[in-house]
């Protein structure tokens, strides 16, 4: 194929796709690789994403960092044979649906689609909801696929982005009339109590209280409120006087906003003067404090949101009592949120919590980058535990692997001399260190190790490694990487015949609850994971009141509990 039959059959793609073309779709028409390199570096092609390129002969198209993500989600697929309910759909949602729809979606802001079925991305720049979506919430603009305007409010709200941010996407749609107020205030009714709004609050109340936050107050027929009054059978009616905003009030008085607010929130250090003629346009205004704004002063203040990663299959429930208690204990409720994308973008969700005080502080268990928290820090309200990682796999304390060693020694002490160590995964820390310390303590002690079974945390990886264990190997002990490991392994020997404890001893880590109650009750070694989400949560306390933080560290953070899966060596 010649460079100018590449560039036809290149062209004949990119219609009808903004000038664009996927590297799997040239594939089908049989150009490789190599050949759209040769044409990135003669200028004919430019890449714009990763196995994206641009024709340049065509216009830069407009939103080319959206159109560049929503082709990467099924890069063999040409536009025109794209759809919005298969397993590899999606459409462009969330601060993306904004932009396309031109009402004030950001430049930098993660590139925002909404996608049927799991999926995950590499790509910092490209964030992915999964959501079920109904045709009616679908609309197309410019070739692409995007929430309809009232969905995406619906969208916003439920991710809980910024209120102002919200409230002037409401707004603005409002007056170019893409969305009737009176229509979507039903759909939005519930996630009133999330922006720290009274439980009764109607949705035409929290659209106006968002259009205020962003500066934009709805008119009085776009907030679903009755623009006439009926005083009786045959009555004239008379136009509902609007009610007076904080900025009405504000410039009345000559004064910003902000002062009105310190004045509402009895800020002593104010000026006499500026109380006195704030006071007096209130007075002359018949103004009443937005209820919904109070709330936001009080009840977020009293709120403390606990941070985990989107969609974690472990969540360390003890850790999030002792952290909770410790909250309540304070008078303070807590909110456990999932928060998707990497350290900055969970940062940034952080950073809007705060602003918009649906959070008077947050405790991170995992990383939040530059906002990880202390007295140190800006004063921010956050503290980041630093004991989990972004997939919250364990690490610094609660990485520990020196209780190895003391499982050898007590087993030791009963006699047993040859062991083996059926592993964890080794992309955890807490499962390499256990590892290391085996190995170490093993030689330290003068014992003998048949070997490390390398394992995944599964019930299966232990049943196999006791399954496969030959029936000389001289093996009287087995350490496991943690008790579903074990328990795997307990099973394996009693299918085998194999008597746990006579001649077998077996030990775990971590001390679920279902190790008490299995047939032999499981050995294993606790953790207290409870003192360490308390002790978190004081620190945290401290940093709201100003105080000195207390003591972090947990003494005695683990001990060896010993039951009925392990005893003495055999004979």
């Amino acid at each position: 194929m010649t460079q100018a039959d590449v560039l036809r059959a290149l062209d004949a793609r990119a219609a009808g796709q903004w000038g664009l073309v996927t590297t799997a779709q040239a594939k089908l028409d049989g150009v490789q690789g190599v050949q759209l390199l040769r044409l990135e570096r003669s200028g004919a092609l430019e890449s714009v994403g990763h196995g994206v390129y641009r024709l340049a002969a065509s216009p830069p198209p407009e939103h080319l960092r959206i159109k560049v993500a929503w082709l990467r989600l099924d890069p063999g697929t040409p536009v025109r044979d794209r759809r919005t309910d298969g397993p590899r759909s999606g459409v462009v949602s969330h601060t993306s649906a904004c932009a396309v729809h031109g009402l004030g979606g950001r430049p930098h802001d993660p590139v925002e689609l909404t996608v049927s079925s799991r999926r995950t991305t590499r790509d910092e720049t490209v964030v992915l909801h999964r959501a079920a979506m109904d045709a009616e919430d679908i609309t197309v603009v410019d070739g692409l696929p995007v929430t309809t305007v009232p969905r995406t409010v619906v969208d916003l709200l439920e991710a809980r982005a910024d209120a102002a941010r919200a409230g002037a996407f409401v707004a603005e749609a409002a007056d170019r009339d893409l969305v009737r107020v009176d229509d979507l205030a039903p759909r939005v009714a519930g996630f009133a109590g999330a922006y720290g709004l009274p439980a009764e609050a109607s949705g035409a109340e929290l659209l106006e209280f968002l259009c205020e936050q962003a500066g934009r107050p709805l008119r009085a027929r776009k907030a679903g409120r009755s623009t006439e009054k009926v005083a009786g059978p045959g009555a004239a009616s008379t136009p509902e006087r609007k009610r007076p905003t904080i900025w009405e009030v504000a410039e009345r008085a000559g004064v910003s906003h902000q002062t009105v607010s310190r004045f509402l929130k009895n800020d002593s250090g104010m000026k006499p003067a500026t109380r006195a003629r704030i006071e007096r346009a209130v007075a002359e205004l018949d103004y009443r404090p937005n209820l919904m704004a109070r709330s936001m002063r009080t009840q977020r203040s009293h709120r403390i949101t606990i941070v985990l990663p989107e969609l974690s299959g472990f969540v360390p429930i003890p850790l999030l009592r002792g952290a909770s208690t410790a909250a309540h204990e304070a008078g303070y409720m807590t909110d456990v949120v999932g928060l998707e994308g990497g350290e900055s973008r969970r940062a940034r969700s952080v950073l809007s919590l705060l602003e918009t005080r649906q959070a008077g502080g947050v405790l991170s268990l995992v990383p939040l980058g530059d906002l990880a928290g202390g007295q140190g820090t800006g004063q921010r309200p956050v503290v980041v535990l630093g004991e989990y990682d972004d997939n919250l796999q364990s690490r610094g304390r609660l990485a520990d692997g020196r209780p190895a060693e003391e499982i050898l020694r007590h087993l030791a002490d009963q006699g047993h001399r040859r062991f083996l160590h059926v592993a964890g995964s080794q992309d955890w820390a807490s499962a390499r260190n256990r590892r290391a310390v085996y190995v170490e303590a093993v030689e330290r002690l003068g014992l003998t190790s048949y070997g490390v079974v390398d394992g995944d945390w599964s019930v299966r990886s232990g049943y196999e490694a006791a399954r496969d264990l030959p029936a000389d190997s001289g093996v009287t002990a087995v350490l496991a990487a943690n008790d579903y490991v074990a328990l795997g392994v307990l099973r394996g020997f009693q299918d085998r015949g194999v008597r746990v404890p006579e001649e077998m001893s077996v030990f775990g880590w971590d001390d679920e609850e279902f190790t008490r109650y299995f047939s032999p009750s499981i050995s294993t070694v606790h953790i207290n994971k409870e003192e360490v989400g308390r002790r978190s949560m004081l620190s945290l306390l401290a940093l709201l009141r100003g105080e000195p933080a207390p003591e972090s560290e947990v003494e005695d953070l683990f001990h060896l509990v010993p039951r009925g899966s392990s005893g003495p060596a055999p004979g």
